[in-house]
């Protein structure tokens, strides 16, 4: 433990060295862009396979694409059990959705679907699927398997990640049957404006995963454990563009192509050009930096405080740095206000002005300048700074004000000891330790800078990094006191988190015990349902506006700081069209290598 908290020191002080840039040399407006024009794919018919047809520039067969991903490693393969980012992105290297995400407009696009059909005021959605397209295991992609996902994995609750809870509308789950072979109807009872980009939630292979279900005295725990993360590659039946090759634990997990893959080239070969997908495990971001500039990486996401070195590199190698625009993600420091811990400070974190105190104690300009270089900004709300649904009246939130603070620390009851210590109505000193990810320094030098701004405050806090898995343990299990996160989040969809703020959602990690809800849960939780059934966009965005004001205002989450996403590639990658909505490798199948 010395050690690790040697090396955050060392990082902050090199953080607080380090000379900020100016972002303006960075904007989205001037990404340095391979020429090519992005053209909408169009679905051509061969041999009774309808094919999706990409309009990238025709490529070259072969190679490795080398990339990195932090922590280590995955916990599943299963991509329906999956509660953590890293086994999603590697598992969602080989499952693929019935739609996605348009890269330039964010619009909803068909992918497994061929075709869609919106009737009864948005109530009913017809699904056709692509004819001829097939799991890697040869066996034809139909609509059992888009119903049994739905009926057998989601509505059942076996699945891991939560989506249930976004699945149930004023208490009740669409319905989701097979109206032929290839067509699936989904309908909701009451309008439910996400629907739409909600059932793109990839297929499972039901002629493997059903028996696993239907065979098993406890279906749940036999699921979550099925193609876990000792699964034999052969054993995996996929239907993306790669399947799994081999994990090396604790060091990287290759893939190979997959020969049954639906997409084609303009010539109708078919994609993906490479032959090899492999993921180095890493676990500091500086050896992730430096694999990149020695191009054992071929793609790298660039901290704040690496932008001025990498940017100087980069007139003397032959790679690419661009500037998506604000990250998708949000980071935050969240306390327990579980009560079910029976700790002294569940009295402290469920005091408004305590958690208040320490919100506009944190200098968040701060955090940026010196842990993220400049290439950031402060961050108040659970929404990104590039969310369509952003409030932007609270968005630049407030200064920090330790004075202020102090005043609300009185209000909460507490006052300070003759050692300038804070402590409570008991007497009690308030002190407290933050949790957080091993591997992510820039966690960890946020979490010495409120070390020393609650300090200033008579406040003492312990940092303590653990191992990523064993920090979402211990946060599943509600076994912590305050942790520095973030989430993935999203541009278009609030409701994509209704698992973080529905009452029955399972990453409500604030207070995830059973519980009798406070005022302000039971009208977020409202507002995520009421939101739901409007169409109109300048509707919704009130609600989910007012949703905002409201985690401002009693801070279940303390938002701290939102980076720029930066992101550097090698040139040697052919086909690149870096953007906002679809970052580096929407288009992985088209990418190649020319050397």
């Amino acid at each position: 433990m010395k050690k690790i908290l040697i090396l955050v020191l060392i990082c902050f002080v090199h953080f607080g060295c380090s000379k900020t840039i100016d972002s303006k040399i960075l904007t989205p407006n001037s990404l340095p862009l391979h020429p090519i024009k992005y053209l909408s794919p169009k679905t051509v018919t061969v041999d009774s396979v309808d094919f999706k047809q990409v309009q990238y520039p025709i490529g070259k067969f072969g190679g490795a694409l080398n990339l990195s991903a932090f922590g280590s490693g995955p916990k599943t393969f299963n991509l329906w059990a999956s509660t953590d980012a890293t086994s999603s992105e590697l598992a969602g290297r080989m499952f693929d959705s019935l739609f996605e995400t348009d890269p330039i407009n964010g619009e909803i696009i068909p992918h497994l679907a061929k075709e869609y059909k919106i009737a009864d005021e948005g109530k009913t959605i017809i699904v056709k699927l692509r004819d001829g397209i097939k799991w890697s295991d040869g066996k034809e992609i139909t609509s059992d398997d888009v119903v049994f996902t739905w009926n057998d994995i989601v509505f059942s609750g076996i699945e891991g990640g939560g989506f249930q809870s976004l699945c149930l509308i004023d208490g009740k789950y669409p319905t989701v049957r097979k109206l032929d072979n290839k067509t699936v109807e989904f309908m909701t009872h009451v309008v439910f404006a996400p629907f739409l980009r909600q059932i793109s939630y990839p297929p499972a292979p039901k002629h493997i995963l059903e028996p696993v279900i239907k065979s098993s005295k406890d279906p749940k725990e036999d699921f979550l454990r099925f193609w876990g993360a000792d699964v034999n590659p052969n054993d995996l039946v996929t239907n993306g563009p790669f399947k799994l090759s081999r994990y090396v634990k604790g060091e990287r997990v290759e893939f190979v192509k997959n020969p049954k893959y639906f997409l084609v080239n303009k010539k109708n070969q078919r994609l993906p050009y490479l032959d090899k997908l492999v993921y180095i495990l890493v676990q500091d971001k500086s050896f992730e930096l430096f694999k990149f500039l020695g191009e054992e990486l071929d793609i790298v996401s660039v901290r704040g405080e690496d932008v001025s070195l990498v940017k100087e590199v980069e007139k003397k190698k032959d790679f690419s740095v661009v500037n998506l625009g604000p990250s998708s993600g949000t980071e935050f420091l969240v306390f327990n206000l579980s009560r079910d811990m029976q700790r002294v400070s569940t009295e402290w974190f469920n005091n408004l002005y305590f958690r208040q105190a320490v919100s506009h104690a944190i200098d968040r300009e701060g955090i940026v300048d010196n842990v993220l270089a400049g290439i950031g900004k402060p961050l108040f709300t659970p929404e990104s700074l590039a969310s369509i649904f952003l409030n932007k009246k609270i968005a630049d939130g407030y200064p920090q004000d330790l004075e202020y603070s102090r005043k609300l620390l009185a209000k909460g009851g507490f006052k300070w000891n003759g050692d300038g210590k804070l402590v409570d109505k008991s007497g009690n000193k308030v002190e407290f330790t933050i949790l957080t990810n091993a591997e992510n320094t820039t966690r960890q030098a946020i979490g010495v800078i409120l070390q020393d701004d609650l300090s200033k405050l008579g406040i003492k806090v312990n940092l303590r990094p653990l191992d990523f898995n064993t920090l979402i343990g211990r946060s599943d299990t509600g076994d912590f006191e305050a942790i520095i996160l973030g989430f993935t989040g999203g541009f278009f969809e609030p409701n994509d988190g209704a698992n973080v703020w529905k009452l029955s959602g399972r990453l409500h990690m604030f207070d995830n015990k059973p519980h009798k809800p406070r005022d302000w849960e039971i009208e977020i939780d409202r507002i995520f349902n009421d939101a739901t059934k409007l169409v109109e966009f300048e509707k919704r965005k009130k609600l989910y506006d007012r949703f905002q004001e409201i985690v401002l205002e009693q801070l279940p989450f303390i938002y701290l700081s939102s980076p720029l996403s930066i992101v550097a590639y090698q040139k040697r990658l052919q086909n690149v069209l870096p953007t906002i909505y679809g970052g580096v490798t929407h288009n992985l199948e088209s990418i190649y290598k020319s050397h």
